[in-house]
């Protein structure tokens, strides 16, 4: 290890001489010969190399050994090497442990080469970009566009959680780690456009799974070579569940904007003592604002606690009214409330559908449908209005 790269590595990570750290010792080395064979024992000392990088570098350190590798193993032309110089450390963690791993000494089949090679590809791309978005006049300081600051923000946070809990697992054939995105997006309070790039990342993800489990793309294929079946059938089932979360999250982030057209002052003050819910981490949603009820035609309510979705529906010209924690105007024979066995199936339904496809979801209910109180408490996300 050069001499720069360790006053990189002290600068970047402070004195790490602690017992933990002397424990771990200094960098390990491999050749052909060491280096396991056996998957299993392969997968398990390949963890371990990767536990003494966590410890001992910084994401500037990882990102110095992902540039070399580019450049030495790879052979990048020098237009390409720039643009991967210009991505933001945070951005290389998915590839830059695979790659100072690589100098180890470690031995790696071809299946991480191509993944090593796909990722770097996707850095280089993101780097043209942030180069034709820098200033020409040398004296102006550099414009980073809010776009790029969104996307730094999205791959230094939830990103940088989902690489660290899926993609490593899957480096050693872990299939069974969770990623709970939802909670990661609220702690991080990502919102919007950047919701969506997270996605899109994941999205591209799975594309190359599914090529690869239907033997549709030879460059998957051979990436995930060293892969079973099952194996890919069971990633692409994680990234499953990732989406969905990722959808609630953009839901709950829409319910809680502040509604475009405000509503008249006697709103307000209609919903100024309303006692609800306004979000349940453990459904996953969120309230909208209570000032859209006053007015409206439909209204659709859960309640977190009994499980029970109730729908309000009004044919009074001036919609719903609302009292304290009671609704009023509302049909007692067009309005209808009944519990859910699955919730997590039927609620992004009412979330997204048509009215009349709403029909259909509860009709397809099995559970016994009664006429509803009228009453909003503590326990009840509001879901969702039509006017």
């Amino acid at each position: 290890m050069s001499a720069e790269l360790d006053k990189k590595r002290a600068k970047g990570r402070g004195n790490r001489n602690t017992i933990e750290g002397q424990y771990l010792g200094s960098m390990p080395v491999y050749d052909a010969t060491t280096t396991p064979t056996d998957p299993e024992a392969y997968w398990s000392e390949w963890s371990n190399i990767a536990n003494w990088f966590n410890y001992k570098f910084s994401p500037k350190d990882f990102k110095t050994y992902a540039v070399r590798y580019a450049k030495e193993y790879l052979k990048l032309s020098k237009d390409d090497l720039k643009d991967l110089k210009k991505v933001k450390d945070g951005r290389f963690l998915p590839v830059s442990k695979l790659t100072a791993i690589h100098f180890t000494g470690f031995n790696y089949r071809d299946t991480e080469r191509s993944m090593i090679d796909i990722h770097l590809k996707d850095l280089i791309k993101q780097g043209k970009l942030i180069v034709d978005e820098v200033v020409e006049d040398e004296d102006k300081p550099k414009v980073v566009s809010i776009q790029s600051r969104m996307f730094s923000k999205m791959m230094e946070t939830i990103y940088n959680e989902f690489d660290d809990t899926i993609i490593e697992g899957w480096f050693a054939r872990d299939f069974s780690a969770k990623f709970d995105a939802f909670t990661s997006i609220k702690r991080h309070d990502v919102k919007g456009a950047s919701i969506k790039m997270f996605a899109n990342k994941v999205s591209s993800i799975q594309s190359e799974l599914n090529d690869a489990y239907a033997k549709d793309c030879e460059d998957s294929m051979e990436a995930y070579s060293n892969w079973t079946r099952p194996h890919l059938k069971k990633a692409i089932k994680q990234l499953d569940e990732i989406l969905a979360d990722v959808e609630a999250a953009q839901l709950a982030n829409k319910a809680v904007r502040k509604p475009r057209a405000s509503k008249p002052k006697a709103s307000d003050k209609q919903v100024a003592k309303l006692n609800y819910l306004k979000e349940d981490n453990d459904s996953k949603l969120a309230s909208i604002s209570p000032i859209q009820i006053p007015g409206a035609k439909v209204l659709y309510i859960y309640n977190v606690k009994q499980k029970r979705l109730t729908e309000f529906v009004t044919d009074n010209d001036a919609g719903f009214i609302v009292q304290g924690s009671s609704l009023k105007n509302f049909d007692d024979k067009l309005s209808r409330v009944c519990a859910l066995r699955k919730p997590s199936d039927i609620l992004p339904q009412i979330l997204k559908k048509t009215q009349k496809q709403i029909d259909n979801v509860f009709n397809g209910l099995t559970t016994k449908v009664s006429i509803p109180a009228g009453r909003i408490n503590k326990d009840c996300i509001i879901l969702r209005v039509i006017n």
